[in-house]
């Protein structure tokens, strides 16, 4: 990901590591040598000061951490006023999962875990089932409002099982928002369209939850880089 973001700052003209921070558990992994990564410990403290960042982007970090909570904090803590946070995480909540989940016990992507050091980067390694309503609560939590989903490549069998469950995931939805309804109306109020939302079609297709949201504007700033 840092190698095509700096590819593209490149072709602009700008040299990478003036717009780019990687930060790894293992720098000594990090292979590209144009952007100056930085470390970062197991318990997700960014290693740059507040509100210094345009961007924050964790592709495919979240499942792998013990506190997905403390790192959303912590980017919102690093982003300047108004800047953005770009998350990719596997999708719990497409219908594959879902029956993976129902039949196996464990979610798409979702493996039983393991705590062997060499197995933190595979599947094995995937610690932390987040799905988007979870995401969102995080988000909201840490300051960030505009949060929106969005979709990678449909899985094919996800979609299938989707269309023909339909009618089905319709009446559940319905009855899940009358029951919350039921139980606390100022809950229902405030998240009565996430009810929704987890059963709508690219949701329920989707390999990949991709969630984009933006810190709520103050008034301190800083400098002018992107955190990977």
């Amino acid at each position: 990901m840092c190698q095509r973001l700096g590819r593209w700052f490149a072709k602009q003209g700008v040299v990478p590591s003036e717009r780019i921070t990687a930060c790894e558990i293992d720098p000594e992994h990090f292979k590209y040598p144009d952007v100056n990564c930085l470390r970062i410990g197991l318990g997700c403290d960014i290693p740059v000061p507040d509100n210094s960042q345009d961007v924050v982007m964790a592709i495919e970090v979240l499942e792998h951490v013990a506190q997905p909570y403390h790192l959303i904090a912590e980017a919102s803590r690093v982003l300047k006023p108004g800047g953005s946070i770009v998350l990719s995480i596997p999708n719990l909540l497409n219908m594959a999962s879902r029956m993976k989940f129902l039949t196996r016990g464990y979610g798409d992507m979702f493996a039983p875990p393991s705590v062997a050091p060499e197995d933190a980067g595979r599947i094995y390694g995937h610690i932390m089932p987040v799905s988007f309503p979870y995401l969102v609560y995080g988000l909201e939590r840490a300051g960030f409002g505009e949060i929106s989903f969005a979709s990678d490549r449909f899985k094919r069998g996800a979609l299938a099982v989707s269309i023909a469950l339909w009618p089905v995931l319709k009446l559940a939805a319905w009855l899940n928002d009358r029951d919350i309804r039921r139980d606390d109306e100022r809950v229902w109020r405030r998240n009565r369209w996430l009810v929704w939302r987890v059963n709508q079609l690219d949701m329920l297709a989707s390999r990949s939850c991709i969630v984009v949201a933006r810190k709520a504007v103050g008034s301190t700033s800083g400098g002018s880089k992107a955190s990977t």
